[in-house]
């Protein structure tokens, strides 16, 4: 088969686990796939496929489904990671907004730094170490002069002028969000329900791995490439959302009562082979 330098990889992973020569309409079928499939999810479908012990006893004709049927199911356990991220995101955000507003005694706590960096000062004019009177460590200073500066370059709008609360989360990214926890940690952990409540030890360095494997699998899941430690992500965010008191499996039930089986196809089933 002819492919797009591209999409040598898979044309080289076909050519391994096809048993027979594609015809004409069979190609046709394939390229199809190519123009509407994630190349990415596409080569772990057929790596998957692949490793499968029974793959000599795929009739040819169901080859491609074959193929087609690992993706889509792979398409839904993409899908099934949404909601927990999502979860996992907002609540964040909302917590630590709050969690903040009250430790600070503003909810706009934020602007401060933001008006600082506009006059052109740096994280060492704070010499106190404090915000609106409360103190918080010199890293976590540093980290929010560090973070506004790409937001005024990326967000200038949405944070700038009077009247602000909780713009400033809306912007960071999951990372900005971790970072900034952990610079002050020994503060920011009384966000969270005790150790003793939720059953672990929530602490910094747990906080952190935690946090970067549901980053990894987060940014995966937003460019739709494939995740293989599914599992590990889910128990992680699972263990977050608990020590926040969110608890993930009510929302899992919820969604299930509200889901719907739509008929299964192969995608371009129309080329047909």
């Amino acid at each position: 088969m002819i492919f797009h330098p591209r999409h040598a990889a898979i044309a080289e992973l076909l050519g391994t686990y096809l048993t027979f020569t594609p015809n004409t309409r069979q190609i046709e079928a394939f390229h199809a796939d190519l123009r509407v499939l994630h190349p990415e999810l596409l080569k772990a479908s057929i790596k998957e496929a692949l490793s499968a012990v029974d793959k000599v006893s795929v009739e040819t004709a169901l080859q491609r489904i074959t193929i087609h049927a690992i993706y889509n199911r792979k398409t839904k356990e993409l899908a099934s990671l949404y909601p927990v991220i999502f979860a996992l995101e907002n609540s964040m955000r909302s917590s630590l907004s709050e969690f903040l507003g009250n430790y600070f005694g503003r909810v706009d706590w934020w602007v401060v730094i933001r008006d600082a960096h506009l006059a052109g000062k740096t994280y060492k004019s704070f010499v106190n170490v404090a915000i609106n009177g409360r103190l918080t460590t010199v890293d976590f200073i540093k980290q929010c002069f560090f973070t506004m500066e790409h937001l005024l370059k990326s967000h200038e709008a949405c944070i700038s002028g009077p009247d602000k609360n909780d713009e400033f989360y809306y912007c960071l990214t999951i990372g900005d969000l971790t970072r900034l926890m952990l610079t002050d940690w020994s503060t920011i952990r009384k966000m969270f329900r005790e150790d003793r409540i939720i059953g672990f030890k929530l602490d910094h360095y747990n906080f952190k791995s935690s946090m970067n494997l549901i980053r990894d699998a987060r940014n995966a899941l937003y460019h739709s490439n494939p995740i293989s430690n599914r599992r590990a992500v889910y128990a992680a965010s699972e263990r977050i959302l608990n020590a926040l008191d969110f608890h993930l499996g009510d929302l899992m039930r919820i969604l299930e009562l509200h889901s719907s089986v739509g008929r299964t196809t192969v995608l371009g089933e129309h080329v047909g082979i």
